[in-house]
């Protein structure tokens, strides 16, 4: 019995993703990048090595954890934006809480030295 393809459910697999370990057919299995589509589709825009883990709530890029920055539980941004934090937060006035927060992250972990 032959297996289908984990995407189209329709094709015979004949690729295993070294990523996700799917089954999947040659039309769903992206050569140049060594992935099948749906790990291609969720690579970390930065690096393009890695899977995504979140996307940068100020440039909208898929990012991965190597990438990017923890601002906060359930925020993280890429390394790229947190670098132009103050431009950005000085472009977007609303934006002014991150700054807030992490200066009192940021005297908190001073604290606890």
């Amino acid at each position: 019995m032959d297996v289908v393809c984990e995407v189209c459910g329709a094709a015979r697999a004949s690729v295993r993703c070294p990523l996700c370990g799917r089954l999947v057919c040659e039309k769903h299995f992206d050569r140049e990048a060594g992935v099948c589509v749906v790990c291609r589709d969720l690579m970390c825009r930065v690096c393009g090595r890695r899977l995504s883990v979140d996307v940068c709530p100020l440039c909208g890029r898929l990012i991965c954890r190597e990438c990017s920055v923890e601002l906060q539980p359930g925020i993280r941004v890429c390394r790229e934006c947190f670098s132009r934090l103050d431009e950005i937060v000085a472009e977007h006035p609303r934006l002014n809480y991150l700054l807030r927060y992490l200066k009192r992250r940021n005297q908190h972990v001073l604290s606890r030295r």
